[in-house]
């Protein structure tokens, strides 16, 4: 009955501002890590950096691709809303993540597809603790716990509404805070390793018909010292499977240098780098879309 449904919404603690799906195809795409892709970009200095109206999109959001995010106990949406921009940490005077730019170049590639990305990051944090998972054979972190939890209670909401969820793919934008001491560096590509391959186990009734594919980004080469080996770790990974992939974020000239204005950032992507490596994620998704 009516009544039975919103008392089932009502247990899942969503505010049921998604439309009812009428069983529609959801591509569900999951976006976690730390800081970068928690979003510490601000929405000031984008405004500056593109058109009015290229920033009035950003502000208005995609029809066709929602979020449901979680970042660091400051920004919450407690449902699925239409992906836009001050997504990310929920500090004045507004900030972003690697989302904006990926609902913006899936929109331009998937026009009539309907995305769900389930964002869940936290700044500042580790996976040799943190975001460890149980395969690894030691404490699994809680930010693992949290975040399996949080896709579940996403999935299981997304049914609750009649969507066909099917998760198409990882984004994974972390790896600074392994990158400071060496002894968390050295152990990245097991760590990383046991992560995909429990996430793939958690997920794997919900897989798209190739997998769910797994798209990693380097870290930046600016003040963490064992980037190298990092990275080397998300490489030696990206070879391991076709269903994996790395974006060399250093290549492709993401910059960290020149936000803010004197004082930069060096932590942290400027305004259109987080635009960018967004866009990098989707087309890198876009191999693996059925």
């Amino acid at each position: 009955t009516i009544a039975n449904y919103y008392r089932k919404i009502l247990k899942t603690g969503f505010h049921n501002s998604l439309p009812y799906g009428f069983g529609k195809e959801a591509s569900v795409i999951l976006l976690a890590g730390q800081s970068n892709a928690a979003g510490c970009s601000q929405d000031p200095y984008l405004k500056q950096n593109v058109s009015a109206e290229k920033y009035q999109e950003y502000q208005n959001g995609y029809d066709n691709v929602y979020i449901n995010y979680f970042v660091s106990g400051t920004n919450e949406s407690h449902d699925f809303v239409k992906c836009k921009a001050r997504q990310g940490e929920g500090f004045e005077p507004g900030f972003f993540g690697p989302e904006l730019g990926l609902a913006e170049k899936l929109h331009e590639l998937y026009p009539e597809k309907l995305f769900f990305i389930v964002k869940y990051a936290w700044s500042g944090t580790n996976l040799y603790e943190q975001w460890l998972s149980p395969s690894a054979q030691k404490q699994t972190g809680p930010l693992y716990e949290g975040f399996v939890q949080y896709i579940q209670t996403s999935i299981n909401y997304l049914r609750l509404k009649n969507y066909s969820v099917h998760i198409e793919g990882l984004c994974w934008m972390q790896g600074e805070s392994d990158a400071i001491i060496q002894e968390y560096a050295l152990a990245y590509e097991n760590n990383l390793s046991c992560f995909i391959q429990d996430i793939r186990k958690e997920y794997s009734a919900y897989q798209s018909n190739d997998g769910i594919a797994f798209v990693d980004a380097y870290i930046a080469d600016t003040i963490w010292d064992y980037y190298i080996e990092v990275n080397q770790a998300k490489q030696s990974i990206a070879d391991l499977s076709p269903n994996n992939t790395v974006i060399d974020t250093i290549s492709h000239g993401l910059t960290l240098t020149k936000e803010p204005e004197n004082e930069p950032d060096l932590a942290h992507y400027d305004s259109l780098s987080e635009i960018r490596l967004g866009q990098l994620f989707a087309d890198e998704l876009a191999n693996f879309l059925d």
